[in-house]
């Protein structure tokens, strides 16, 4: 009896790495995933960029904000705001009323998916599964009243 085995188109990159054939979650366009990242191919990618630079240059300019504000100065949608908090690349303010929900219990965090608790409590073979890295990993708020800000860091 044959083994059936799984085959995962590759093909070479301009840089002669080979990468793994994907879906892009956005466009549903094949392209060429070089294993870091999400899973958007170039073109989302960069759009993706443009829109986060329209939201990090609105709170750079006008300090920390309502999500609501700066969706509607920015033209970017609350779903994309709520991407980049889940993604870590923004992070609410440790005095803000309003918070995002860790996905596994349920308590306030300031951006990423998880609190720190139940992060830990992840095996490894579990994040690489969840498509989840580090900075997905949301501190706790210690206080309430603040508005949304950018993490500095990111570039």
């Amino acid at each position: 009896m044959r083994e059936s085995r799984k085959i995962i188109a590759a093909k070479f990159n301009e840089d002669g790495n080979v990468g793994e054939t994907k879906i892009c979650v956005r466009c549903k366009r094949m392209f060429t995933y070089l294993g870091y990242g999400h899973f958007y191919c170039p073109m989302c990618r960069k759009a993706d960029e443009e829109d986060f630079l329209k939201v990090k240059n609105y709170i750079y300019e006008h300090g920390t904000a309502p999500a609501m504000e700066v969706s509607e100065n920015t033209g970017i949608s609350l779903e994309r705001i709520n991407q980049y908090l889940r993604e870590g690349r923004l992070e609410i303010p440790e005095n803000s009323p309003i918070f995002i929900k860790c996905e596994m219990c349920n308590v306030d965090i300031r951006s990423g998916r998880l609190c720190p608790d139940c992060a830990s409590k992840l095996s490894h073979a579990m994040r690489i599964k969840m498509d989840f890295d580090d900075e997905q990993i949301g501190p706790v708020p210690k206080k309430l009243i603040g508005k949304m800000r950018f993490i500095k860091n990111e570039k």
